[in-house]
């Protein structure tokens, strides 16, 4: 079993296309505001690639707007923890248009 824990040399921690090719779910909690966020891997890879290192969180908490107080896991779901459980999908990617004023 790889080690969970991050390695020194960055090529050689665990990337979210390993963790989507195992059938894993990441889960993300923040320790600053107690919220905990469950996501397929599969569904990460498509928002934040295939490089991304497992260990790190890809943005920070959506409550309390903090990245230095979240802890990433990630296991391969067994029928029992599944029961129940809410995850996180992504539905569509919005893209917004970005407005100045200018004189003219």
């Amino acid at each position: 079993m790889p080690s969970a824990h991050p390695s020194a040399n960055p090529f050689q921690n665990r990337r979210m296309i390993h963790a989507a090719q195992d059938g894993m779910i990441i889960t993300m909690r923040c320790n600053g505001c107690r919220r905990i966020v469950h996501f397929w891997a599969s569904d990460l890879v498509k928002v934040v690639g295939n490089d991304h290192q497992l260990h790190l969180a890809p943005w920070p908490c959506a409550r309390c707007k903090s990245t230095e107080s979240i802890s990433v896991s990630w296991r391969v779901p067994s029928p029992d923890f599944l029961n129940g459980l809410t995850i996180r999908r992504p539905v569509r990617q919005v893209v917004k248009w970005l407005w100045r004023n200018e004189k003219a």
